[in-house]
């Protein structure tokens, strides 16, 4: 259960920052004209999504990583730690 719902958060984190950066390279090329406060905002959510959106893999890996290495391990020998 938990891991379908990580797969969805983190999906929808790459998705934001995909939208972020397409929305930044149409700016760049003219295709869309934009306000400088429009800009302003949509800088300030990328800085807050990327930091957020490697902070979360990181604990991801981190989840899967001690998970499989506990695989080993019976019950009795996990209460003793």
């Amino acid at each position: 259960m938990t891991d379908n719902l990580l797969l969805l958060v983190s999906a929808g984190v790459i998705g934001l920052v995909w939208l972020v950066a397409w929305l930044f390279m149409r700016v760049m090329r003219g295709e869309i004209d934009i306000g400088i406060n429009t800009a302003l905002l949509i800088l300030l959510a990328a800085i807050l999504v990327v930091p957020f959106a490697m902070n979360f893999s990181a604990h991801i890996l981190a989840n899967s990583i001690h998970r499989t290495g506990d695989a080993g391990h019976s019950d009795a020998e996990h209460e003793k730690r």
